[in-house]
Parts: structure tokens; sequence; C-alpha cells
């Protein structure tokens, strides 16, 4: 990987994931282009603007005590500022509640290294820590 695909992956697994593994919302916010959107189309979610998904982000945080991100697989157009990362993901609620799926996110990066974009398609329906922010 050259550097500049280095420092793409860095930005969504280390800025994105890992900061939502340590429910570090303002390291996750500091990432994210004011103008971000993110969309989960198979959910029916789209959060448009830093300030939603700020509510989101936080909603989600709060909803799952153990946020688990692992397993990274990425793909990373250095020239587009593209990511596509796959990756398993375990949520426990604060009832103990399990939620375990196998996703892939595809992220857009500015130049300045802010996301502007994440589409995300998810194995399971969502819905607990995902409705706080939605615009639709």
């Amino acid at each position: 990987m050259n550097q500049a695909r280095e420092q793409l992956v860095a930005t969504c697994i280390n800025g994105f994931f890992e900061m939502l593994n340590a429910h570090d919302l303002e390291g996750v916010m500091q990432g994210i282009a004011d103008d971000c959107e993110m969309r989960i189309p198979s959910s029916n979610f789209t959060y448009t603007g830093k300030a939603a998904l700020r509510d989101h982000l936080e909603d989600f945080i709060q909803s799952f005590p153990s946020i688990h991100f692992r397993d990274f697989v990425t793909a990373a157009d250095p020239q587009e500022n593209r990511v596509a990362i796959r990756f398993n993901i375990s949520l426990i609620d604060d009832e103990g509640e399990e939620t375990h799926m196998s996703n892939c996110n595809f992220f857009e990066i500015r130049e300045d290294g802010q996301i502007e974009d994440i589409l995300i398609f998810a194995s399971a329906p969502l819905s607990k820590g995902f409705e706080v922010g939605n615009n639709q």
C-alpha cells in the first residue's frame, strides 16, 4: 500500500471505527466534514450534515455499551479518495441483547482528510441506536 492508500484506510479505521469502539464521539466528529452524509439504504436511514451525524452517533454510542468493529478487509482508491471496508461488528445493548453483523461501508474522503460521504450496507435490520438524526 502506498502512503496515500495507508492514510485513507487509517482515516476510516482509526478515525471512525476505532473511535466508535472507544465510544469517543469527539474523536469521530473531528474526522467528519460539515456537509457529510451517511446513508443506510437497507434500513431507510439518512443523516445529512454534521449535526445530524453527531445526534445519530451519540445515540448509537449510548445505545450500545459494547461496540466492536473488527476483521477489516479494505480496498482504497487514492486517485478518487474512496475506501471500501468489509468488517464484522458485534453490538451489545444495555439490556445485554447482542447483534452480530458482517457489513460493508463505502467512504469518500475530501482532500483535507475529512470524511464527506458514508454508504453502509448492513447484513441485519437496524433500529435501536439508528433512529435519532435520521432525515428520512
